[in-house]
């Protein structure tokens, strides 16, 4: 099976605003997904500028369905994760599950 990117998000935990602080990430092996690992929102936004490539996935059993392409959006109060190109300035990966403290 061919890489769907190179990386892949699977869930995301915000905070009481709304905000996502960090979001389960895991690598795609174009065969298999990785165990995901807890990674903050500016260590993602740091993959994106070093050019990799980012998708949300979400679990369809038996196996992963890939959703949309995540990308950088520069607002008012600075960089934020989307899915989306819709002109509000806040995060958006609202179709991933939400992770559990």
């Amino acid at each position: 099976m061919a890489k769907w990117a190179d990386f892949l998000i699977s869930h995301v935990k915000k905070n009481s605003f709304g905000k996502i602080t960090h979001v389960v990430i895991h690598t795609d092996n174009g065969d298999t997904v990785s165990l995901g690992e807890e990674k903050s929102e500016s260590e993602v936004i740091r993959l994106l500028k070093a050019g990799c490539t980012i998708k949300t996935i979400i679990w369809s059993y038996p196996a992963w369905t890939i959703g949309a392409t995540v990308s950088i959006v520069k607002g008012a109060g600075g960089e934020f994760l989307r899915t989306d190109r819709d002109k509000t300035a806040k995060d958006n990966l609202d179709n991933l599950i939400p992770m559990y403290t």
